[in-house]
């Protein structure tokens, strides 16, 4: 497995509880890592007392290309309605409402991350309930554009971070002030993603409209 990226947990700005109190964990933890063939870990990074934020790692040991044809298959992650990027009956729906559902104060991912043999997939949360709500359609985006982003399947990136900004689009102040407030959409998880390869010294872009690999300044969303 390549080594899990310690960048990205150094810049998130919020201290992470590796035991949080919050009832059903355990159950919740046992639940996705049947359906998601993983080992699960699971802090707490909330900064506030209106809400649980937590942070979710899945150790998976399959390589991604694995992955994907167990997704494409659905013997990974369950099977959901094909007609909806978000079904209330995903697996991974599921648990988070039954662990909702035992606890006074809501829950909430703030960062999805998949460690395969060869990749680590970084989710981070964009708006109230976008991970949940997207990672479906993020996982079948992922297998779609597996051989763009792959260099023509010649190299598997070793960290896929979701999503990025291009530097440019936060000339404006306003811009910037729409993350921070959380005024996104599910159209900025496909349009820009970070990519790390072993080959390149440096973080590149991968421009999904596109379906092109591009060099460039770019923000990585931190909270």
């Amino acid at each position: 497995m390549p080594k899990k990226q310690v960048n990205f947990r150094d810049n998130l700005r919020i201290k992470l509880d590796d035991n949080p109190q919050i009832k059903g964990l355990v159950d919740f933890k046992k639940s996705l890592e049947k359906d998601y063939f993983s080992d699960v870990s699971v802090r707490n990074c909330s900064s506030d007392t209106a809400r649980e934020n937590l942070v979710i790692e899945m150790d998976c040991n399959f390589k991604l290309v694995e992955i994907l044809s167990h997704l494409q298959k659905g013997t990974w992650g369950s099977i959901c309605s094909e007609q909806k990027s978000w079904s209330k009956n995903s697996p991974f729906s599921r648990a988070l409402r039954e662990l909702n559902n035992l606890n006074s104060r809501q829950i909430d991912i703030e960062e999805l991350s998949i460690f395969t043999i060869d990749c680590s997939i970084i989710i981070k949360n964009i708006f109230e309930n976008s991970i949940e709500e997207q990672l479906r359609q993020i996982l079948k985006t992922i297998a779609r554009h597996y051989v763009y982003f792959s260099k023509r399947l010649s190299e598997t990136p070793y960290e896929i971070y979701i999503p990025v900004f291009e530097e440019d689009l936060f000339e404006n102040e306003s811009k910037l002030k729409n993350i921070r407030a959380g005024n996104n959409n599910k159209k900025d998880y496909f349009q820009f993603w970070g990519l790390y390869f072993e080959s390149e010294k440096d973080a590149l872009i991968y421009d999904l409209k596109n379906k092109s690999i591009i060099y460039g300044d770019l923000y990585m969303l931190n909270h």
